[in-house]
C-alpha cells in the first residue's frame, strides 16, 4: 500500500512537473488547446502537485492528521478557484481598497469613467502618466490649464532652463512667469489625452496642477462628498 501510494505520488508529481516547466518555457498551450483549456491544463498541474504533495505527505503521520492536511489543501485550492473565478471583482475589489488608502489612485467605475477620493488636506489628487513618466497633481479646477513643477516638467522630458519664461500665471506664493508647452501625451486610468497644452511653474513652486486645459477635455467631472468623478 505504502509503495503504491509513492508510485501514484511522484507519477503526480511528474506530470505537474511536466506541465508547469512547458508553460514556464513559454509553451504556446492556447495554440494547441482552444478556449479555456489551456488554463484548466495549468490548474490542473498545479492540482497535481498538491495531491502528490499530500499523498508523501501522509505517509508521515497519522491518518486524522492526514485529513485535516487534505480538507485544508482542497479549502485553499478552492479558494484560489473562487478567486480566479471572479478575477475581475478582486481587481476592482484591490483598487477600491488601495483608493481608500492611497489618496491619488484612481478606480475605473465603469468605462471610461474614473473616480478619486479627496485627501485629507482637503483637494483630490491625481496620478497622471505625462508623457511616461508617473507624475502626482493636484486637481485644481481654477487652473486655466495643466501646470508642472520644475522636477516633473524634467521627468517629462523638458529642460526648463532652456525655455522662456513669458506667461503670467497666479500661483499660491502670487504672480509668476510661466512657459507655455504641449505635452505630447496625457494619460490616467482609460482616459488619453494627445497634445494638451501645459505651462512649466518657475523654478521653486512645488506641486503640479490638472487645470482645465485637461478637465475640458472630458465629458464630465463632479464632486459629490469625498469623491471626485471624470467621465471621458
Amino acid at each position: 500500500m505504502r509503495t503504491a501510494a509513492v508510485v501514484i505520488a511522484v507519477i503526480l508529481a511528474l506530470v505537474a512537473t511536466a506541465a508547469l516547466t512547458a508553460h514556464l518555457a513559454g509553451w504556446e498551450v492556447s495554440a494547441e488547446f482552444a478556449d479555456r483549456r489551456a488554463p484548466h491544463l495549468v490548474w490542473g498541474a498545479t492540482l497535481a502537485a498538491l495531491l502528490a504533495a499530500g499523498i508523501l505527505g501522509s505517509l508521515r503521520q497519522k491518518f486524522s492528521e492526514t485529513v485535516f492536511s487534505l480538507l485544508a489543501w482542497a479549502g485553499i485550492f478552492a479558494l484560489v478557484i473562487l478567486g480566479y473565478s471572479y478575477k475581475d471583482e478582486v481587481k476592482f475589489l484591490w483598487a477600491r481598497v488601495r483608493a481608500e488608502v492611497f489618496a491619488g489612485e484612481a478606480v475605473a467605475t465603469a468605462p471610461g469613467e474614473i473616480e478619486v477620493r479627496r485627501s485629507g488636506d482637503g483637494h483630490f489628487y491625481l496620478e497622471v502618466t505625462v508623457n511616461g513618466a508617473p507624475t502626482q497633481f493636484m486637481i485644481d479646477t481654477g487652473a486655466s490649464m495643466v501646470a508642472l513643477s520644475w522636477d516633473d516638467a524634467r521627468a517629462a522630458g523638458f529642460k526648463p532652463e532652456q525655455l522662456d519664461f513669458y506667461e503670467r500665471v497666479n500661483t499660491a506664493s502670487g504672480p509668476a512667469m510661466s512657459a507655455p508647452v504641449v505635452l505630447d501625451l496625457l494619460t490616467v486610468g482609460p482616459i488619453l489625452r494627445r497634445n494638451v497644452r501645459a505651462a512649466i511653474l518657475p523654478e521653486g513652486v512645488e506641486g503640479s496642477l490638472l487645470g482645465m486645459s485637461f478637465l475640458d477635455t472630458l465629458k464630465s467631472y463632479e464632486i459629490a462628498g469625498d469623491r471626485m468623478t471624470l467621465r471621458n
